[in-house]
């Protein structure tokens, strides 16, 4: 009973000064991991990425691996003035994917989702329920030193596009090109 009389009074006390808890500290971004080799990134990412209209500014960037995914396969996705990549599994035409869009980063976009994250380096994503009902989810990318808005998808659920973007990391320019 004194531990429980204690913490209450340590719980009102902070409600007494109205200082709310500090925000949690930004995690490193993903995508400031060591960057993948060309070699170990389906062919189509380079492909894709080496036509479109945006690839000077837009980095080419892929899952290190597939959350939660047995079996799928990687595709060519239109994206006007971008590039995409596509997977397909046995069940499901799209279900997931990542494009580079023609868009840039600094375009007003759509922004009232429910879920936001922010990482050290600056970058940011905003995601939930695309076109606010779903069933597939979507994130807006934003990511420090790039000039588009990539998106993420996946027809499998938040957890699992939030597991998708934590996946992500650029791809050696040098074995792209």
């Amino acid at each position: 009973m004194k531990k429980l009389t204690i913490l209450l009074l340590l719980s009102l006390g902070c409600a007494a000064t109205g200082t709310p808890p500090p925000p949690p500290a930004p995690k490193p971004a993903p995508w400031s991991q060591a960057k993948l080799a060309g070699s170990d990134v389906p062919a189509v990412y380079r492909t894709e990425w080496r036509k479109a209209a945006n690839h000077t500014k837009c980095a080419l960037l892929a899952p290190a691996s597939l959350p939660g995914v047995l079996e799928a396969t990687p595709r060519s996705a239109y994206f006007a003035g971008g590039w995409a990549v596509a997977y397909d599994t046995p069940d499901m035409r799209s279900a997931f994917g990542i494009a580079g869009t023609g868009s840039r980063a600094s375009d007003p976009a759509y922004d009232e989702w429910p879920y936001k994250v922010t990482w050290e380096d600056g970058s940011s994503a905003g995601y939930g329920p695309e076109g606010g009902t779903g069933p597939k989810q979507l994130a807006y990318l934003r990511l420090a030193g790039q000039d588009c808005l990539y998106n993420v998808w996946s027809s499998m659920g938040r957890e699992h596009l939030e597991q998708l973007l934590n996946e992500l990391r650029f791809v050696e320019a040098t074995a792209t090109r």
